[in-house]
């Protein structure tokens, strides 16, 4: 049985680099909502980590970030996706060949019609779609981009053909891990970006909290 699996299917695993920015842009653009203040940043943080809030304040200060709102989605993101994605990958290449991603470009198109945010979005959840779909939801792809989604989609469109990525496979602990974007695609330092171990570390999961700002 465990041959069986291990030639079955080749399984992709991926993520964006900054998947919760669009959280908590999402709730400045609500009804009502606002940019999130720097005093709001610790009671968030401590809504979300309870008895562990000050580790994470201590590894995710406010002064490193240039807003409030931009160190909540850095701390969302990697608590929420870096264990999750790195031990889903290690877990899959044990029994079947897996292809490992991060999609990583800062100059993502914002959502069409909606005010500009109050931080750059870069890659923030389904950024990505707007590369390979025509989309109303999204602001046209930035012409200088246009090499770029030209690659994701054959990228992509290859690997359904061939079940091969023009990056290696995810094998063993520190598996290959690659990063898409407009500049140079190359191997990801996703546990070290994502503080992996720290996140691991805290033996918890984490799920984003419910926020409220600019009240």
């Amino acid at each position: 049985m465990a041959g069986s699996l291990r030639h079955c299917t080749i399984k992709p695993d991926g993520v964006d680099h900054d998947e919760e920015r669009g959280s908590v842009l999402g709730r400045e653009l609500a009804p009502g909502g606002a940019p999130m203040k720097p005093e709001e940043y610790g009671p968030a943080v401590r809504q979300a980590f309870g008895d562990r809030a000050d580790d994470v304040l201590r590894r995710y200060p406010l002064s490193r970030f240039p807003s409030a709102g931009e160190a909540l989605a850095t701390v969302l993101t990697d608590s929420a996706w870096s264990v999750p994605t790195l031990d889903t990958a290690r877990l899959l290449s044990r029994w079947t060949p897996t292809r490992t991603y991060e999609f990583a470009e800062r100059n993502t198109p914002w959502f069409e019609g909606y005010p500009a945010p109050s931080f750059e979005q870069r890659a923030q959840h389904m950024s990505e779609l707007a590369y390979f779909f025509d989309l109303a939801l999204f602001q046209d792809v930035p012409e200088d981009q246009a090499r770029f989604r030209d690659r994701l989609i054959r990228a992509w469109v290859g690997f359904a053909d061939s079940g091969r990525t023009v990056w290696p496979a995810f094998r063993g602990a520190d598996g290959y891990v690659q990063t898409l974007s407009s500049g140079t695609w190359g191997r990801a330092d996703f546990a070290r970006d994502h503080r992996y171990r720290f996140w691991k570390g805290l033996r918890q999961t984490v799920s984003p909290p419910t926020v409220r700002t600019g009240t």
